[in-house]
């Protein structure tokens, strides 16, 4: 049964109508079952994705009304019988931070034998795409996590605004770079070619420059994000808002490594003809990391360039609880280095979500965040 304290109803912006704008109603708070946790949501940050969800254009258009956020940093209410743990075996209680994934079956091929769960055969749903009654998405009071659903406890000493980004793109550009690394590590003084600024390209540029990459180049715009690329590991920029000529830009990647072009690039534009245009600032025997791509849009490819290039291509589209641990454990160490807090340009309040999803979507924001922690 609920705690006497724990609320029936609690207020949330519902998605009514795709291109309409989101609905602030009362929505019923679920009885905490075994495994499962109540949590109030502290912040919740705006994705690209919930703007192309927002707008109707993702590939996957989940059921009619729902609870758009699925970047949520939230704060233990009540946890059901039989959770005790996070997935790194940390005690967890009421008012603990967390984090968590989107559920999985933990029963089908990929779960059990690949090992790769953010590939479940059955994940139909997640967190920011289920209707109301689940209370799974973060624009909203309160979020209720199901039994089936990993989480993270997040340390003590990483503050909300640096740990917010975890949730969707510092996660999922870790699990990227794992498998970028296992196929062709980025080595000493490698060249890396960032496309796009966003939270995505963002990161990336951060673990590029971790990883020992001698230039890193971030090709992006606006200024305040390439300002903060700079900031994060780039070593050089270039602004597309002020070179627009795709031509001028591959000269000066080409500039800059000794005419042959980058070892590695990193596509986080999310535009379908940046993936074309990433192999003109690669040399041949290079390595395309693609995670930025959620559009249906098509583009002409000549298959050819893959031989020319010798190309190693990967695609890197997903994640998992485990990758929340290790991007969590990445801010703790590097924190006193890195603010990681500039990921976020703009908090707005609950009702304001669909002010904030306008910002988005124009670039105004690096990212913006919903924040509940006064209400």
């Amino acid at each position: 049964m609920n705690n006497t304290n724990t609320p029936k109803t609690c207020k949330a912006a519902v998605l009514v109508e795709y291109g309409k704008p989101d609905v602030i109603q009362d929505v019923p708070v679920p009885e905490v079952r075994p495994n499962c946790i109540l949590a109030k949501v502290l912040m919740a940050g705006v994705c690209g994705t919930d703007v192309h969800q927002h707008n109707g254009t993702i590939e996957f258009k989940p059921p009619l009304p729902n609870i758009q956020g699925h970047e949520t940093l939230g704060q233990v209410v009540e946890l059901g019988e039989g959770r005790a743990f996070d997935i790194a075996g940390q005690p967890l209680k009421p008012g603990d931070r967390i984090m968590w994934a989107h559920p999985f079956c933990g029963e089908c091929y990929y779960c059990k034998v690949h090992r790769k769960r953010y590939m479940c055969e059955r994940s139909a749903a997640g967190y920011g795409f289920a209707t109301p009654d689940y209370l799974w998405g973060g624009f909203a009071e309160y979020v209720y996590i199901s039994e089936m659903t990993e989480v993270v406890r997040v340390p003590d000493t990483v503050l909300d605004e640096e740990a917010l980004g975890v949730g969707c793109a510092f996660r999922t550009v870790v699990s990227g770079f794992e498998r970028l690394q296992r196929h062709s590590a980025i080595g000493t003084a490698d060249s890396v070619v960032v496309q796009g600024c966003g939270p995505i390209g963002l990161y990336s540029t951060l673990l590029a420059s971790h990883s020992g990459a001698g230039k890193v180049i971030v090709v992006g715009a606006p200024a305040n994000r390439l300002e903060l690329a700079r900031e994060w590991g780039a070593t050089h920029t270039i602004n597309i808002d002020e070179i627009k000529n795709h031509d001028e830009r591959v000269k000066i990647v080409l500039d800059l490594t000794d005419g042959r072009g980058a070892e590695f690039c990193i596509e986080a534009a999310g535009v379908p003809e940046a993936f074309l245009q990433g192999f003109d600032f690669m040399r041949k025997d290079c390595t395309y990391l693609v995670m930025g791509q959620t559009s249906t849009k098509t583009v002409p490819f000549m298959p050819n360039m893959l031989q020319r290039k010798q190309a190693c291509v990967i695609g890197s589209g997903g994640a998992d609880a485990r990758h929340f641990y290790k991007a969590l454990k990445f801010i703790e160490a590097h924190r006193e280095k890195v603010d990681f807090a500039k990921i976020i340009s703009s908090t707005y309040e609950l009702e304001d979500i669909n002010t904030a999803l306008e910002n988005m979507a124009k670039g105004a924001d690096i990212k913006g965040a919903i924040d509940n922690r006064s209400r």
